[in-house]
């Protein structure tokens, strides 16, 4: 799953864009829609992917630079366009692609499945 989007200003918003790319629209495609129906049929978004409650899930955080807007040396205020990245690993969304029509990558919207909570502090 992937998370990149721009944003900018002094308050940083975390957008995610979480995706499993596709071969085409689901809508086009039968074997990819019925996919995406089992997949999130019984899915719990509010629920963290794990197997067990006790069990840890590493989500990585990666925040890449996009643009240097403006630095004032005066204020010590540096004003940027970054890219944050999040991705982790959700038992829940597998599959055999051969039970799909081959279909090995599929377009989730991200506020369909499981998000990770941050908060983006700014000291």
């Amino acid at each position: 799953m992937r998370a990149i989007m721009p944003t900018s200003g002094e308050t940083l918003r975390a957008w995610l864009l979480s995706a499993l790319v596709v071969h085409g629209a689901v809508a086009g495609n039968p074997d990819a829609k019925r996919l995406y129906d089992d997949l999130l049929s019984n899915y719990n978004k509010l629920v963290r992917p794990v197997v067990n409650t006790s069990d840890v899930l590493r989500v990585c955080i990666k925040l890449k630079l996009s643009q240097l807007i403006d630095v004032n040396l005066k204020n010590q205020i540096m004003t940027t366009n970054l890219w944050v990245e999040q991705s982790w690993y959700d038992y829940k969304l597998r599959w055999e692609p051969k039970e799909y029509g081959g279909v090995q990558m599929l377009h989730v919207p991200s506020d369909h499945i499981w998000r990770p909570d941050i908060v983006l502090y700014n000291k």
